[in-house]
């Protein structure tokens, strides 16, 4: 696709915004756009507009429906993590109706994920917090996974095989989890014992 063509593209999606925000920041935006599609490959900057106007047009558009103050509510965080835990619901309860429940699992797991990203799109900006203090989340996190899938899949004997890739991915992400909350948790030991040190 022709870098003008793309722009064109670009630039009739922002239509979807509200139309005082598109009056005020479309041509801006536009020319971002075409900035980066001539600085960088087509594919990065697509992938990062496309998942900049799925978190902020639905944000501007419910909040532009809301009574109260832009920054008062973050409807969209909430949404999608409810959206998650009923795609989830669906996946426990499809049975013996595997192709459902994969489908239900991905879409509760993608879901999830843009909740939490929108989640922290609307939090208020503050100072950088170091990568490694958040350690203790992965370790949290890959144990409660891992247990759960052990429990899961030592209760019902075997893993079906239409949830056996999923089964897979869910071990791999427990496990890579257990793996960085360890290797951020001794970084951060380290980082804390240097600065004991210098001071």
């Amino acid at each position: 696709m022709r870098d003008d063509s793309a722009v064109g593209l670009y630039s009739s999606l922002l239509r979807l915004y509200p139309r005082g925000f598109r009056e005020e920041y479309g041509p801006d935006m536009t020319l971002l756009f075409a900035h980066q599609l001539r600085d960088e490959p087509a594919v990065r900057v697509w992938g990062r507009g496309l998942l900049d106007l799925a978190l902020t047009i639905p944000t501007l558009r419910l909040e532009r429906l809301m009574t109260g103050p832009a920054s008062s509510a973050a409807p969209l965080p909430f949404a999608l993590g409810a959206l998650s835990i009923a795609f989830a619901a669906v996946a426990v309860t499809a049975g013996t109706f595997f192709s459902v429940a994969a489908v239900a699992l991905t879409l509760a797991v993608l879901t999830a994920a843009l909740a939490v990203v929108a989640w922290r799109r609307s939090r208020p900006l503050v100072g950088p917090t170091p990568v490694a203090d958040h350690w203790w989340k992965l370790l949290l996190g890959g144990t409660v996974t891992l247990t759960a899938l052990v429990v899961g899949t030592t209760a019902t004997g075997d893993v079906p095989s239409g949830l056996w890739w999923p089964t897979m991915l869910l071990g791999l992400f427990s496990l890579s989890a257990l793996i960085g909350g360890v290797l951020l948790g001794v970084a951060h030991l380290m980082q804390e014992r240097s600065s004991g040190t210098t001071s």
